[in-house]
């Protein structure tokens, strides 16, 4: 059985260096780096190659997977089956999880599966092999284009329900597109592996796909495992949404990680915000460093009207993410949604922040900031990941009818109170 739902949290699934922790590996790294560039220059000339090889040969599978397959192994590109015999040619759904953005390379090799992907490139998606871009028509007919594919073409479909890469420590919640085109589907486990002594991530939150195309270049070789799994079949009855329970519990099963209930949607919000962390600029405050620019009367009177809502935020955190986002209302919702992490300033601190020298009219906007301040009320934290969540919703909800309140008496607005 699969191990039980995660209790780990979104921030500790993701990679987020590309470089090995350990002495030994990183200066072996550094050894390598620059044969791994010229191997990198190499290889992406000769990937070239591959896709035009794939293109002209199109009408002759058996000469194109031969010939594909020596030209991988120049790429750096090693794929093992633990268990071929249990590959099922009469199962036409590839079910797998996602590890790097290439591991559709190595089920093509195998099987000549097509996977699925949304092409913006200014190529025609029929150079990578492998690719198809199934919503070319359309993306509403996501689901009937795979539905026609399998009705009129023989070769099978790759698809990975997590929609995006996940870590080594779970898997992310699947999508229900395997379940609405099929009733049968092989799930296959993937394990991705490259040598110790020139050990990269093969992907970090937050990178790109030339990043990574990069550094997919420059290892000495990549190793994917591909472990095929028993058919799963739909049974009576069954929901799309327990058939592809199902299909992710068989493939953590096999790979011995935990299930979660983060999407890939969970990830896209929570990578934005890592980004945003990483290019905020940090303020120095050595006596020996360089005086700090003061802030334009534009960013102070922006930040008076944030601290006429949100009296309990210190100016400077204000300060720093209007500087960024330049508007009131962005900023407001960034503090309220937790995006912006800060102290929150006693009474007393409120008071004699609010008194400090700004524009001529600070006095009479921050009397009344002072006189009946937001505070965050003290909060004990559950054990439970759903809790905490709830707990945090009735915060946040709580925290913005206040503001909305104060913002009503400030403005004179009785009527839409």
């Amino acid at each position: 059985m699969a191990i039980g739902g995660s209790n780990i949290d979104l921030k500790d699934i993701f990679e987020k260096e590309r470089f090995p922790k350990s002495n030994w590996q990183y200066i072996s790294l550094i050894v390598y780096f620059p044969f791994g560039l010229i191997l990198a220059i190499l290889r992406f000339f000769i990937g070239l190659h591959a896709c035009l090889v794939a293109l002209l040969l199109s009408h002759t599978p058996f000469i194109r997977s031969v010939v594909l397959r020596m030209l991988c192994l120049v790429l750096g590109v090693n794929v093992e089956q633990d268990n071929k015999q249990e590959r099922d040619k009469s199962t036409r759904v590839i079910v797998s999880n996602c590890v790097t953005r290439f591991d559709y390379i190595a089920f093509h090799l195998t099987t000549d599966c097509l996977a699925h992907t949304k092409w913006d490139g200014i190529f025609p998606v029929s150079l990578a092999p492998g690719l198809q871009d199934f919503t070319q028509e359309g993306a509403n007919n996501f689901v009937e284009n795979l539905k026609s594919h399998l009705a009129n073409n023989d070769r099978p479909v790759l698809l990975q329900p997590e929609e995006t890469t996940s870590g080594k420590q779970c898997l992310l919640k699947f999508s229900t597109t395997p379940a609405e085109i099929s009733d049968r589907v092989q799930p296959c486990a993937v394990i991705v592996e490259r040598p110790l002594w020139a050990n990269t991530a093969t992907t970090v939150l937050g990178s790109s796909s030339s990043t990574d195309l990069f550094w997919f270049l420059f290892s000495p070789y990549t190793v994917f495992k591909l472990r095929y799994l028993n058919v799963v079949h739909r049974e009576s009855e069954e929901t799309n949404e327990a058939f592809t329970e199902r299909m992710r519990s068989v493939i953590a099963s096999a790979l011995s990680v935990k299930t979660s209930s983060y999407t890939a949607t969970d990830k896209a919000e929570y990578e934005k915000r890592y980004l945003d962390e990483l290019n905020r600029p940090v303020l120095v405050t050595s006596p020996y460093a360089t005086p700090v620019r003061q802030p334009s009367p534009e960013l102070m009177r922006m930040s008076l009207q944030v601290q006429e809502v949100l009296p309990y935020v210190p100016r400077d955190v204000i300060i720093r993410d209007l500087s960024r986002t330049r508007s009131v209302d962005l900023t407001i919702s960034n503090i309220l949604e937790g995006v912006v992490s800060y102290t929150p300033l006693t009474l007393q601190q409120q008071a004699s922040d609010s008194q400090q020298p700004q524009q001529p009219r600070t006095q009479q906007t921050t009397t009344s900031s002072a006189s009946s301040p937001v505070r965050p009320t003290e909060v004990v934290f559950s054990k439970s990941s759903q809790d905490r969540m709830v707990s945090f919703k009735e915060r946040k909800a709580k925290m913005i009818e206040e503001a909305r309140r104060r913002y009503i008496e400030k403005k004179g607005l009785k009527g839409l109170d």
